[in-house]
């Protein structure tokens, strides 16, 4: 199913802004979720997990596709001395930027990829990594295309106020009490329930030292009966269970 997002259009400068404009004004939200390189993105996890009002509405797998490019007034990448770019970006290009420029004395963090393009117009040594349509639009001369390593995509989470119940996945968060056997009488409900878990992935819970939550998710939504219950089982088990809503993956359009 293809989709295309309608509405006003507001850049923010990080990933929990997204969620506090999504909390404070509703609408809805774009945020990465995991690269099929790099991995999960922790930033996401934790504002899903502490922001019980915000649930996920729509799953969407975008190819990333990173070009090279520099300033109009660098003739060769001798003259890079400074790459701007978002640090997902670059530990995905890290390898092929390597082996293709020698010359960078500085790398430059920033907060998105377009910001990297926006700084590397105004400096006359200055390159970035950014998606070609970012290239374009800035005026930058790309002098390397596709250097992310090897197929590489990333799932985003389209994020509301409003959670829905119908889709083909689910997303839960969970703790268990911490003691032999805790996370394994909360996976076996799955189990005995037949529910494929899609991704389950651990982190620290901020205010409690050496405590972890989990994301899980799975294949089904919270309409099926055998879904309901598996959770309804599962909370005999756990210690905090959140449930973020059911989505469905779509193709997204520009």
């Amino acid at each position: 199913m293809a989709s295309r997002l309608r509405g006003r259009k507001v850049e923010t400068r990080t990933i929990t802004e997204v969620f506090e404009r999504v909390n404070e004004h509703g609408g809805l939200g774009v945020v990465p979720i995991e690269n099929s390189i790099e991995g999960p993105v922790n930033e996401t996890l934790d504002n899903l997990f502490s922001r019980d009002n915000i649930y996920v509405i729509r799953e969407i797998e975008i190819p990333v596709r990173i070009v090279l490019c520099v300033n109009k007034n660098v003739k060769n990448g001798d003259e890079i001395e400074r790459l701007y770019a978002q640090p997902y970006a670059y530990s995905e290009a890290r390898e092929k930027i390597n082996g293709l420029v020698k010359s960078i004395k500085e790398l430059v963090p920033v907060e998105s990829t377009s910001k990297a393009a926006v700084l590397a117009s105004k400096d006359p040594r200055g390159a970035a990594l950014c998606s070609e349509h970012a290239a374009k639009l800035y005026g930058l001369k790309i002098i390397a295309k596709d250097v992310q390593s090897g197929p590489n995509f990333t799932r985003f989470f389209i994020i509301s106020k409003e959670p829905r119940q119908r889709g083909s996945k689910t997303l839960i968060f969970l703790t268990v009490p911490h003691r032999p056997g805790g996370l394994y009488h909360a996976l076996e409900k799955f189990y005995r329930h037949n529910i494929n878990l899609t991704m389950i992935y651990s982190r620290p819970i901020k205010t409690i030292p050496w405590r972890y939550y989990f994301h899980i998710e799975f294949e089904g939504s919270l309409i099926l009966k055998k879904v309901r219950k598996a959770l309804d089982d599962l909370k005999e088990y756990v210690e905090i269970l959140k449930i973020k809503g059911s989505y469905t993956r779509s193709q997204f359009q520009v």
